[in-house]
Formats: C-alpha cells, sequence, structure tokens
C-alpha cells in the first residue's frame, strides 16, 4: 500500500521536527521553505569563519524538550551552562539588574517601588494555574494592584519597547510567563541565571535533523515559498513557483497570517477568529566589535527614547575567544508590521542605531565596528492579549487534513527552541494518529 503523501510548509525547527518523525515512520514527506535553506530563525552566519545564529538565541533550565532533542543526536552534552549577567539602563545609566543585591542598589525604583517590584513578583511566580489570569492585561494588573511604580519604571518601558503601541493590550499571562520561566532557570544559589548555548551554534541541532530527516527519505526544498493550498478531490493543491504537487494531508508550521493566506478553503468563521492573532516583526542588527561594549550579557533597555529594547553582547556570556576575539553584540528591536523602519534600507537604519549605542556608552566609537550585519523577521513574536485562549488554534484546523502548528499555538508559554520542538513532535504525533499510528 502507497504511503499517504505529506506536504510541510516551512523548514524552521518545528517543520523540521515533524517531517524527521514522520520520514522515520515511513512516510513520503516533502518540505517547502521559501528561504534558500532551512533553519528559520534559528539560521546562521559566519564570524570570523565560526557559526552564530543570526537571531539571539539560548537555553533556559527548563527547556527540557529542547535537550532531549538535543540527545537524540549526541549534542546533549555540548551545550553549556553558563552565567549570565544582566543590566537595565534607565535614567541616562545602567545599572546591575537581575539578582535581589542588584535590586536593593537600584535606585530607580525607589523604596516604595523596589518592594512593589518584588510582591508583584512573587504573587505571580507563586501561581500555578494561569487562566484565571487571562482576563486582565498586565500593564492593567499591575495598576490595579498597586504596583504602579514597578510598571512605569521597569514593566511599562519594556512592554513599550517590544510592542509598541500594543503594550496595553498585552495579557497579564505573559508577563506570569516571564517571571516563571526566570525564575526556574535560576542557580541554586538563587542569586543569579544559567542559561544554556551549544558550542559551535544551535544551527548544529539544525543540521543534525535536517540530515536525518533526509536520509530517512524527506525531500527538503529550499527557495520554494508556497502561493497556494487548496483542497481538491479530498486531497490538497500546493501551489509553488514552477509548479503544482497534490497531498494527502498538509502541515502548516508557517505564522498564522501567512495560514490564512495560503488557505482558502478555511472557514469564514475561522478566518474571522485567527485574523485577531497579530505579531511583531524582528530586527537583528549584529555588530562584531574590536573591544567589549559593556559588561553585561543582556542590557534591558528602561528608555523609551532609544530606538531598540536590548542589548545582548554574546561574547560577555560564551567563552571571548570563541570568535578570534571578536566581540558580538545584537541589538534587539522588535516593530509592529506597519512600522517603516522594518523596510528602511541598512545604511538608514544604522543611521538610528548607532547614535543611540552612544547614548548607553558614552565611551562607545563608530571605530570598534568591524563589521555590521542586520537580519530581519518577519512575524517573530506573537501579540498574547486578553483571553487569548479563545483565539488559540487547534493543531487539527476545521480543513480536514490540514493541520497548523505554529509559535502562536505554543500559549501560554511564548516563544523558543524548545517549544518549536515539542510543537513539532506534537504535530508529527497527530498526524501519525489520524493516519492510523
Amino acid at each position: 500500500m502507497t504511503q499517504p503523501r505529506i506536504g510541510i510548509i516551512g523548514g524552521g525547527l518545528c517543520g523540521l521536527v515533524a517531517a524527521d518523525l514522520l520520514a522515520g515512520r515511513g512516510h513520503r514527506v516533502t518540505v517547502f521553505e521559501k528561504y534558500p535553506e532551512a533553519g528559520g530563525l534559528v539560521g546562521v552566519f559566519d564570524v570570523n569563519g565560526v557559526p552564530l545564529e543570526r537571531f539571539y538565541h539560548h537555553l533556559f533550565t527548563s527547556d527540557v524538550d529542547y535537550v532531549d532533542f538535543a540527545r537524540e543526536f549526541g549534542l546533549d552534552g555540548d551545550i553549556e551552562w553558563l552565567p549570565s549577567k544582566m543590566g537595565f539602563y534607565t535614567e541616562n545609566r545602567l545599572w546591575d539588574f537581575g539578582t535581589p543585591l542588584s535590586l536593593l542598589k537600584f535606585h530607580p525604583l525607589g523604596l516604595l517601588g523596589r518592594l512593589e517590584f518584588v510582591l508583584s513578583t512573587l504573587k505571580l511566580r507563586q501561581r500555578s494555574d494561569w487562566k484565571p489570569l487571562e482576563s486582565q492585561t498586565a500593564a492593567g494588573w499591575l495598576r490595579d494592584n498597586g504596583y504602579g511604580r514597578a510598571l512605569d519604571t521597569v514593566w511599562g518601558p519594556l512592554l513599550f519597547q517590544k510592542y509598541g503601541r500594543r503594550d496595553v493590550d498585552i495579557g497579564l499571562v505573559w508577563l506570569w510567563g516571564k517571571i516563571a520561566l526566570r525564575t526556574r532557570s535560576r542557580d541554586k544559589t538563587g542569586l543569579g541565571e544559567r542559561v544554556g548555548y551549544m558550542k559551535g551554534s544551535f544551527g548544529r541541532g539544525i543540521a543534525a535533523v535536517l540530515e536525518r530527516a533526509k536520509a530517512r527519505g524527506a525531500d527538503v526544498r529550499t527557495a520554494k515559498p508556497v502561493r497556494l493550498v487548496k483542497t481538491a478531490n479530498g486531497a490538497f493543491e500546493v501551489e509553488f513557483p514552477g509548479g503544482k504537487e497534490t497531498f494527502d494531508k498538509v502541515l502548516s508550521t508557517v505564522a498564522i497570517p501567512e495560514l490564512l493566506r495560503l488557505a482558502p478553503d478555511l472557514p469564514a468563521e475561522t478566518r474571522a477568529l485567527w485574523g485577531q492573532i497579530s505579531y511583531c516583526h524582528a530586527l537583528c542588527p549584529v555588530l562584531e566589535l574590536s573591544r567589549p561594549y559593556s559588561d553585561y550579557y543582556w542590557i534591558n533597555i528602561g528608555d523609551r527614547s532609544l530606538p531598540f529594547g536590548g542589548l545582548i553582547e554574546h561574547t560577555n556570556y560564551v567563552p571571548k575567544d570563541t570568535y578570534g576575539g571578536r566581540r558580538v553584540l545584537y541589538i534587539s528591536n522588535y516593530v509592529l508590521p506597519d512600522d517603516p523602519r522594518f523596510r528602511l534600507p541598512d545604511d538608514e537604519l544604522w543611521k538610528i542605531y548607532l547614535p543611540a549605542l552612544k547614548k548607553v556608552n558614552p565611551a562607545f566609537d563608530e571605530s570598534w565596528v568591524l563589521a555590521k550585519h542586520i537580519f530581519r523577521g518577519e512575524y517573530a513574536q506573537p501579540i498574547v492579549g486578553r483571553d487569548y485562549s479563545r483565539l488559540l488554534p487547534p493543531l487539527r484546523t476545521p480543513v480536514p487534513g490540514l493541520y497548523s502548528a505554529a509559535m502562536a499555538q505554543i500559549y501560554p508559554e511564548d516563544r523558543g527552541q524548545n517549544y518549536a520542538v515539542r510543537l513539532g513532535r506534537q504535530a508529527a504525533a497527530a498526524l501519525l494518529e489520524d493516519l492510523g499510528g
């Protein structure tokens, strides 16, 4: 008996994990990836001949799905769990942040504000059930419960930097998840945080699953954007530049707005509901520097006037000689899809970013820059508002045989490689169940 044909749209980590598992069970799998290489947001480029992710990545100690995935390929021993140091920029200076001792010295909050920050954090981290929190926004809950100083000084600026004008819409569950996740990644002393990085980049995980999926018979086609997926005689016609093919089942791993564009056969009520799911795009400039920019791995930006929300100095985390002495600084900038910055030429963006870097560190000089890059990622951050679970797409869409596994579906978690692995496994399991094992 001929095995059913399965088409997978999207060759990121989630799609590759699903393809590998399905091909491993003998199914005929074809992956369509619109970019020239697979990997999605875990794609890499070279810094001084060493691979590095285009978008910053690390693991939390709670990311057990990714660690298990790495173990399958003998890569778990190459994940180093390293201490990280966090800073916070506000009131025209950098402050230590992220530990109890640093909080005591964080004067922008004031004494009452520090108490509010601690109490609000404790109140959220003690909750195991997030569902009663769904009807509230993060900003509303903080303000209504007397934590206004913590909102105005810390959470409010961070929400604005990440979500722009949508900051007031972000659900309390998002904040609960962030606090719970960071708490679980504290080291045994409780005074710091350890996060994980794979020697040689997380691109090794992509390469390993891609190689095995192909060895199992999966056909992975890059530079093949899909234009349309429509039902035809109980199957699906998938159109792409240069032709079209028929599949018995289709798994979409692309963002929900992309799925709505691709799949005209989704019912009108489904399209109306899922059409309320929105995202931010990611701008991720990366600088290769001749010297350190700061002493911190991660600097949160609490100044709404600056054009970015975070500075991640990768080489203040991994061994400093990893890239032949070059220092690597990521600039984190999320923008709404209608923000003109997302489509500005690189030269115009650097005119915005470089002067702002000097504001955070007045000693910074452009002569330190050895190379610069800007990477763009569409639909990189789902915008999770109140009562988000009512919008949550199931793995099995209302169109029989059409499945969806997108980052917007990992709620109440936020996003990350760990959940891409988990979702890819769940999608493959659903397909296998419906295929009779």
